[in-house]
């Protein structure tokens, strides 16, 4: 009976080394954790700081853009100028003179048509309505 109860008390103790074994290892675990956990919160409330102020910034330099772009008629002229120049020029050195000066008509074209708006032709009468019919032939 006393070996019997020999091997019990050791399996018990072999029962306590290992719960002893896993509560030590989880509370590493949490230790590491927590430690990972207050860095990386620090780390993002910095970042997060960083950006609330980029994006307040972007939003006044946005509305101001927006603004701005809303008055584009007033400054029609000069956009369409300068649109033609801008990109006329850097054609004509690219390619030279006439590809230039095509590109320029085509920028100026289009920031013309952004400032003001095309018209839209596709609902007026065609010219032929205009026309003397021909004589049918028999």
């Amino acid at each position: 009976p006393a070996a019997a109860s020999s091997p019990r008390k050791d399996k018990s103790n072999d029962n306590d080394l290992l719960l002893q074994s896993i509560k030590q290892f989880v509370s590493v675990a949490n230790v590491g954790l927590a430690s990972f956990e207050e860095a990386s919160h620090e780390t993002s409330s910095t970042f997060v700081s960083r950006l609330t102020g980029i994006a307040r910034q972007a939003r006044f330099y946005g509305a101001r853009a927006m603004a701005t772009y809303e008055h584009r008629g007033q400054y029609g002229p000069q956009i369409v100028a300068g649109s033609a120049v801008v990109v006329g020029g850097a054609f004509a050195l690219r390619r030279g003179k006439f590809p230039g000066a095509l590109g320029a008509g085509v920028a100026g074209a289009a920031a013309y048509g952004n400032i003001y708006g095309f018209e839209d032709y596709s609902t007026a009468p065609s010219w032929r309505n205009g026309l003397p019919s021909s004589p049918k032939r028999d």
